[in-house]
């Protein structure tokens, strides 16, 4: 009998042991990747507020739900094409891949680009070299067999677009739908639907669009069409049915960010397969909290505030690392930047210690040719403002000293960019947003025009000493006709105007000399040489 407890005991613990590792080998997790890559530093044209901090939200996200993350900010176009192939690398293997952008993109034709920050666009050629398509990022996905989403967060109104539409009449607002029939288990989602503008949202927040998905990607237990049916009717509520976010699927059965794990159920009164599951499942080791390292922690400080640039951001460092690492660079890029910007004019000044403009004050003015006379600005602040326009990437023509139509234009256009009132006037809440906007590219501006101012003054200079060696040729040459001209007549050489001015007369030829006295004497003794033989040719004749 005893025999027979023990066999029951021991197929008992085999049964569990059975169960636990069945169960352990379900919730063994498949491996999933993902890319994110958030642009927003542009250089071309005026950045934008958001993209950075919504990736990098997401970014956080997907780390929690078990993605292995490729991130990637402000990437220029080596670094986005780096990243893209460092996804499709840890692809292999993988039994999901995502892909989230936030940033500027563009369509042309059916064609989908995403825009790297050092992106320049003159042609439609130039999205070929000087864009990411998003066709190259989906062909990495698809070589396997997986389910692949891609999340596009850059329908935002694109001055890119604006650039180009008038050279191109493929370029289309927003971005072009991308069909999934041709490949199973793939979803795409843009922002807003094909070609319309998707709004960027409050400055120092997310997106609407953004917002919503991580206010529903973590829901456990829930496909990733659920997640999305669920962000377009928030996003939908959130901007006043303004914007409706787009999805298109080929995905069969469900796919869940977050599914739960469940374990075989026990009953809870049967404390012998109670003690069978602990002695079997060890509990499992806490994690060691995090060791942080304050010279890592100075280090990526330095690498924030690099990548922001600004006074503010070399401030924050040396506050929180007066004595760091970077400290000496700090302060030199600080002193550099406050020497870089001084004010224009008294109301540069009052610009320059204003906060940061927010995009609600900006959206509650209007432009008037009013508000623009209450500036009182001067040619020189007009030209100051017509060249921050330039280094922003609108066009307002010639500098001049007033706003005409093609100034007017360039400020309309930037209005639009903002989301501000399209009247084409200034307020000076505006011209100090279109200030600290195009202060970076400004600078930069001005130094390439002093550089240039330079070279072309060097080049002058030396023009002119080839010329004055070249004028010294033709003085010789003049001095030399009027000595042979003083030759001719018979007088002498006085030398150049200098020379006689002092004078002197010049050491070389000074011709011959003819005196009235001795020209005198030269005719009388003619006269008699001449009687003498006319007598003598007389006398032979006569005495003849």
């Amino acid at each position: 009998m005893a025999f027979r407890v023990r066999l029951a005991a021991a197929f008992a613990l085999v049964v569990c042991g059975l169960v636990l590792a069945s169960g352990a080998e379900a919730a063994l997790p498949e491996r999933r990747v993902a890319l994110v890559i958030g642009n927003s530093a542009y250089t071309a044209v005026p950045p934008l507020a958001n993209p950075m901090r919504d990736a990098k939200g997401v970014s956080a996200a997907l780390k929690r739900l078990g993605f292995e993350v490729v991130e990637g900010y402000d990437l220029k176009m080596d670094d986005m094409t780096n990243v893209v192939r460092q996804f499709a690398q840890k692809l292999d293997g993988a039994k999901a891949g995502l892909v989230y952008y936030a940033g500027h993109g563009i369509a042309v034709g059916d064609e989908n680009y995403l825009i790297p920050v050092d992106a320049s666009l003159r042609s439609e050629a130039d999205l070929d070299f000087r864009a990411v398509n998003v066709q190259l990022v989906l062909r990495q996905m698809q070589r396997d067999e997986r389910v692949n989403i891609v999340i596009l967060d850059a329908c935002r109104d694109n001055p890119f677009a604006a650039q180009l539409v008038a050279k191109s009449r493929a370029v289309t607002r927003g971005l072009t739908p991308i069909e999934t029939q041709s490949a199973s288990g793939i979803l795409i989602a843009f922002a807003t639907d094909p070609r319309a503008t998707a709004l960027d949202g409050e400055r120092d927040g997310h997106s609407p669009f953004t917002d919503a998905l991580l206010k529903h990607i973590e829901t456990p237990e829930v496909s990733i069409t659920t997640v999305m049916d669920r962000v377009r009717a928030d996003v939908w509520e959130s901007t006043g049915k303004k914007q409706k976010p787009w999805t298109n699927s080929s995905i069969i059965g469900e796919f869940k960010l977050n599914p739960t794990v469940k374990l075989a159920s026990a009953d809870p009164t049967d404390a012998s397969a109670a003690k069978a599951i602990n002695a079997a499942v060890p509990a499992p080791a806490m994690p060691s909290a995090p060791v942080f390292d304050r010279s890592q922690i100075d280090i990526k400080t330095w690498e924030a505030a690099e990548r922001g640039n600004s006074a503010a951001d070399y401030r924050a460092y040396l506050d929180a690392f007066p004595s760091g690492q970077f400290a000496t660079f700090a302060r030199n890029r600080l002193a550099s930047l406050e020497a870089a910007t001084p004010p224009a004019n008294a109301a540069g000044a009052v610009a320059a210690a204003t906060p940061a403009v927010t995009d609600e004050a900006l959206k509650a003015e209007t432009g008037t040719a009013q508000t623009e006379t209450a500036m009182k600005l001067d040619a020189k602040a007009r030209r100051e403002l017509q060249t921050r326009l330039r280094a922003s990437g609108f066009q307002p023509g010639k500098l001049a000293a007033s706003f005409g139509p093609s100034q007017r234009k360039a400020i309309l256009e930037w209005q639009k960019s903002r989301g501000i009132p399209e009247t084409g006037f200034l307020t000076a809440l505006q011209a100090t947003a279109l200030r600290e906007q195009s202060e970076p590219a400004y600078q930069r501006l001005l130094a390439d025009e002093a550089k240039a101012a330079a070279e072309k003054k060097s080049r002058t200079a030396d023009r002119g000493k080839a010329g004055k060696t070249r004028g010294g040729v033709a003085d010789a040459g003049e001095e030399m006709y009027q000595r042979d001209l003083a030759r001719e007549r018979g007088v002498a050489y006085q030398g150049p105007a200098g020379q006689r001015a002092a004078g002197t007369t010049s050491s070389g030829y000074q011709g011959r000399v003819r005196q009235r006295g001795g020209a005198s004497s030269d005719s009388a003794g003619a006269a008699a040489i001449g009687s003498i033989i006319g007598g003598a040719i007389m006398g032979g004749i006569l005495g003849r």
